[in-house]
Formats: structure tokens, C-alpha cells, sequence
């Protein structure tokens, strides 16, 4: 009867211990959950990655004691909180606040009226809170700064070996108003498209139908004699060939006229590039030249990637007829940021494109963003198509909606394509080159992204959502089959490019020393590890030894191809012709001489 009676609350006490030890677990679990939804930092995450430190653990020790003031989730933060989406029929604005502008040069020079009943409330708030950022960087490099320590050298060998680095320099930005006083009603004005009247096709002689820029051009034989060859006394090179009649069942004398494809250049047309040559596009066969082109509207949501959108606007100009550029005054991360693009856009940087572009202002942080960063990743590209469709004025429905983040700049060959002919099939993905921190670090195989469709499908299938055309998705949407059923169009996704035939560029974190820690700090708090969180990360000798040698902020050393800028696709033509001014951007300036990147 002992023995049994000894089993018995054995049995008892295990099953304590195992409901004791759920309990405990429990707890742990809860404690963690609330403190992630508090202080939006995984704990768990601080502990196991691969740089611990101290502040980790005071910031824990911290919490019981501590609040930390957050940042505000709206600009008009006194009436309640932020909606979760802005309204995108512009019937929701004041009347009062917008005229409809029949010109779409913006002109900014005018004394404009305030758009927002409420904003003296919000210019204290913003005038206290729009140089944050700034603020947070300027510390960083005073650290540095305060103990008279010479820097610790970012490269390795010998110390007395000179070295010839050149850091580009950024010319100081003038003085201006704060960007929020001059905003006005810029980012409730609209937009009115009209056709393009650019002659981008022309008719031979002989009754061909030739793409300019993708014909061979030929020289008057009395040019010749006299050495100059000018744009103006230059025709197209027509290519005929003298059919059989016999064969040919045609009338005798009868020939086939064509146009002679320059290298690149493709189809009975010479408009198909090889891109889209080489593409996985079904309909090639089926490819007609348009008589007015489309429209071709280009999104981008931008933060400070201010040279990569020099570039794309260079390289875009004359396929794009709209670039609708979002801009928030909040990071990723939810802190308050200067309008730079803005103080841009006024100050006349851009006034060499600024009548194709509208300005999108995003004044508000999503709800939820702080906790779940991906929430305001998917809302920028949310707000910047709903917001900027509904302000543009004659739209059609097979105008181009093409959509891309700050660092993905299609190549102008393939958007050209879009705007110019009939036939090939929708959504598109576009195939771009990878890069990491400059053109010189090219990874290998290609990004593909899913970056446009035409406006009609952008209104029916993804209900004017740009996050939702970024997504492989289209066939489970509701409108998916009622679209196809309406066009007569079989929807078939296809992608510009493939990986050994590029048809734009990836530049990730492509920026200077300063640039990248500025990028960290101001991440969404959704993509962990979130680098901008530790301390050494975020120095600059640390961040040009990453540009260096190519490595990643985890310790790992990628694998690079062999690269050569006189390679094709290297880098948009822009950069190359203007290498001085963007050499950071093609050549690896930390690397030894003689040394070539990725060799």
C-alpha cells in the first residue's frame, strides 16, 4: 500500500510541476508580447543577434520605470487619431482649398493659400519636430567629434600606405522657408494628360513604317563628298528585297520594303528592343504600332535617394508623361522628417522635368506602422496611387501605370515599347540588374518585380492599389474575371527583360557613408533585423568597410560576377555621362588601386 500510495503522488507532483512550468511559459510569453506592443522592440531579437550589447538590457531594466515619450501618428494629432486611409475621390477636399489648373506647370512663385483649416495648430508641432532626424544625425557624428580622437582607419594593411580616396561632395543647401509654409494647395492640384505629339515613327519613300530611334539612318550620297553627315540631311535606310513573282504570286516589279534594325533593335518595325525580344512575352507575333501613343504614368514614393531620382528622370523624360512623386514628413520608422524633395521641387533643381511632375503629400503615419512596419511600407504605395490617380484629369484606360520603388529605374528602351504599341498582354514584370551599394557590387541573376498594367486594370482589378499590383496575386481578385469579360483580353502576366537581358537597374542602399546610416535609422520596424538599432552599425568607418568589401551587416561576404562599366547595362547612360559627378555610384572609391570590384 506504500508503494502505491509513492506512485500515486509521484504522479500528483509531476502533474503539478508540468502545469507549473506551463504557467510559467505563459507568463514569459505575455510579458513578452506586452513589451513588444509598448516599446515596438523584440526582445528576443535583441538577445540572439549576433551583436548584443548592454543597452538591451537597459532598456529593459527601463521599462518598468520609464515611459518613452512616441512619436505622434498624425500631423493633426488634437482631433483624435489618424485615419487609416486618406479618401481618394478628391470630392472629399474643401472646394474651397483647389482649383483645377488647365496648365500643369506648377507655378509656386504666386502667394498660395493655405490648404488646411487647421495648420497654424500643426506648424508649431512641425517647426519643433521637421528636424529630428537631422538632429539624431548631427549627434551620431559629435560622438565622434568630442574626445579629439583621430578616426580609426576604415581599410586594412599598412598604415603608411597612401591612399587617394575621393568622397563626393555635397554643396551646401541654401536657406530656405520651411518647405510646409510654401506648400499651399501643391499637393491638391491636378493634372491634365494630353496626347504626345512626338513624331516617333516615320514613312519611307517607299511606304515602310520605321521606329526612329531604332532604324538605321543613311547619308545622301552628295553629303558624302563633302564630309558632313548632320541629323538634318540623314533618311532612313530602307532594306528592299526583289521577291520571285513566280513564287510570289505577285506582279512582276513588286517588292518588300523594310527597315534596317539598328544592333538592339528588333521586328518588321525595328521598335521591338531586345528586352522585350528576349522577353517571355506571349503575343510577339501580334505586336502593332499605336497611332498616338499611350500615356505612361511613373510612381515612385521617395525619402532621400535625391541622385537616383536625378537619374530616373533623366532616363524616363521622354517615355514617361507623368511621374507622380509621393513624399511624407515621417520616416519608415514613424519619426518626423524635413520635406526635402519638396524644398527641391521650390528651390528649381527639378525645373528641368518639374512640368511632368505631381507632388504627393502623405501628412500622416498609418495606424499600426509603429508596431508592424510593413503596414506603412504598404500604405506609401496605397496612398501614392489613389491619391495621385484620383487628381489626374484625362485619363484613359489603356494608359501605362507603372509603379517602382525610389531604387528600381526601368530601363527607357522598354517603357517606349509599352507607350508605342498594341498587343502584348498585362500585368508586366520588369527584370532589373542587382547591385549593392553601387553599380560596381553586381549581384548575380536579376530582380524581378511586377511594376505596371494599364490604368483600366489598375481601376477594376486592383481597385487603384498600388500594393496590391506589386503582388503575384491578380487572379484571386474579384475584378480579375469581370475584367477579362469586358476587354476581351486574356490577362496573362509577362516580364520585360529576362536574367541575362536587363531591362532596368536595382541599386540597393546605393548611397554615401552618410547616406546609409541615415537610411538605417530612419527603417520601418518590420524587416529585422533592424540594423539602425545598433550602435556600431551605424558608424561610418564601419559602414565604408561594408562598401569596400561588399559585405552585409550580418558578418556574411556575397558572392560578385566580374564587372566592367564599359559593359552594357552597366549603369544608366546618364551616370556614365556624368562619371565625375556620380563616380561614388560607379566606382568602388574604398577599394585598393588596381583592384577592380567583384574581380
Amino acid at each position: 500500500m506504500a508503494s502505491v500510495f509513492l506512485i500515486v503522488m509521484r504522479i500528483k507532483m509531476r502533474r503539478h510541476r508540468v502545469f507549473l512550468l506551463c504557467t510559467v511559459g505563459l507568463c514569459v510569453i505575455s510579458f513578452l508580447h506586452y513589451y513588444k506592443a509598448l516599446h515596438y522592440v523584440s526582445l528576443l531579437r535583441e538577445l540572439s543577434a549576433p551583436y548584443p550589447n548592454i543597452k538591451s538590457f537597459i532598456m529593459v531594466t527601463g521599462f518598468f520605470w520609464k515611459e518613452r515619450d512616441m512619436p505622434l501618428s498624425s500631423t493633426f494629432s488634437d482631433d483624435g487619431p489618424a485615419p487609416v486611409i486618406r479618401p481618394s475621390d478628391p470630392r472629399a477636399w474643401d472646394s474651397r482649398a483647389v482649383e483645377q489648373q488647365p496648365n500643369p506647370e506648377l507655378n509656386v512663385d504666386k502667394d498660395l493659400r493655405v490648404p488646411w483649416g487647421k495648420l497654424d495648430v500643426a506648424k508649431q508641432k512641425e517647426g519643433d519636430a521637421s528636424q529630428d532626424l537631422e538632429v539624431k544625425e548631427r549627434e551620431l557624428n559629435l560622438k565622434e567629434e568630442e574626445h579629439n580622437i583621430p578616426p580609426k582607419p576604415w581599410y586594412h594593411g599598412d598604415p603608411d600606405e597612401k591612399r587617394v580616396v575621393v568622397e563626393k561632395k555635397i554643396p551646401p543647401t541654401p536657406t530656405l522657408p520651411d518647405p510646409i509654409e510654401s506648400l499651399g494647395d501643391l499637393h491638391l492640384r491636378h493634372f491634365k494628360l494630353v496626347d504626345d505629339q512626338s513624331p516617333y515613327f516615320v514613312h519611307t519613300k517607299a511606304g515602310a513604317l520605321c521606329f526612329r530611334q531604332g532604324t538605321e539612318l543613311a547619308v545622301p550620297k552628295d553629303s558624302l563628298g563633302m564630309g558632313v553627315a548632320t541629323a538634318a540631311n540623314r533618311r532612313i535606310l530602307e532594306l528592299q528585297e526583289a521577291v520571285n513573282p513566280i513564287k510570289a504570286g505577285t506582279k512582276k516589279g513588286k517588292r518588300l520594303v523594310k527597315c534596317v534594325c539598328r544592333p538592339g533593335w528588333h521586328g518588321p518595325y525595328c521598335g521591338v528592343p531586345t528586352m522585350v525580344y528576349h522577353s517571355t512575352l506571349p503575343t510577339k507575333e501580334r505586336l502593332m504600332p499605336r497611332e498616338v501613343p499611350r500615356r505612361v504614368i511613373n510612381a515612385i514614393n521617395v525619402n532621400h535617394e535625391f541622385d537616383l531620382l536625378h537619374v530616373r528622370f533623366h532616363e524616363l523624360a521622354q517615355a514617361v508623361d507623368l511621374f507622380l512623386v509621393c513624399e511624407s514628413n515621417f520616416t519608415a520608422y514613424g519619426e518626423r522628417r524635413p520635406l526635402r524633395f519638396l524644398n527641391l521641387l521650390l528651390n528649381g533643381t527639378y525645373d528641368f522635368v518639374r512640368h511632368k511632375i505631381l507632388y504627393v503629400f502623405l501628412d500622416h503615419f498609418p495606424e499600426g506602422g509603429r508596431q508592424d512596419g510593413w503596414i506603412a511600407d504598404d500604405y506609401l504605395r496605397t496612398f501614392l496611387t489613389r491619391d495621385g490617380i484620383s487628381r489626374i484629369d484625362g485619363l484613359q484606360p489603356d494608359d501605362v501605370f507603372i509603379i517602382n520603388d525610389a531604387d528600381e529605374i526601368p530601363a527607357q528602351e522598354g517603357i517606349l515599347f509599352l507607350k508605342l504599341f498594341d498587343g502584348w498582354t498585362e500585368p508586366f514584370a520588369i527584370h532589373m540588374r542587382k547591385s549593392l551599394y553601387g553599380f560596381f557590387w553586381k549581384q548575380l541573376g536579376s530582380l524581378e518585380v511586377v511594376s505596371g498594367c494599364t490604368v483600366g486594370m489598375l481601376a477594376t482589378v486592383y481597385d487603384n492599389d498600388g500594393i496590391k499590383l506589386r503582388r503575384r496575386e491578380y487572379y484571386t481578385m474579384p475584378g480579375f474575371r469581370k475584367y477579362e469579360n469586358d476587354t476581351g483580353h486574356i490577362l496573362v502576366q509577362w516580364s520585360i527583360g529576362s536574367p541575362f537581358h536587363f531591362a532596368g537597374w536595382h541599386c540597393s542602399w546605393c548611397f554615401t557613408p552618410e547616406g546609409i546610416r541615415l537610411k538605417l535609422i530612419s527603417a520601418q520596424n518590420g524587416d529585422f533585423p533592424r540594423w539602425g538599432d545598433y550602435e556600431d552599425k551605424r558608424d561610418l568607418n564601419y559602414i565604408r568597410d561594408l562598401i569596400r568589401t561588399g559585405g552585409w551587416f550580418d558578418g556574411s561576404l556575397m558572392e560578385y560576377p566580374p564587372t566592367d562599366p564599359k559593359e552594357h547595362m552597366y549603369a544608366p547612360k546618364y551616370l556614365l555621362n556624368n562619371y565625375d559627378r556620380y563616380r561614388y555610384l560607379l566606382a568602388n572609391q574604398y577599394v585598393k588601386e588596381g583592384k577592380v570590384a567583384g574581380g
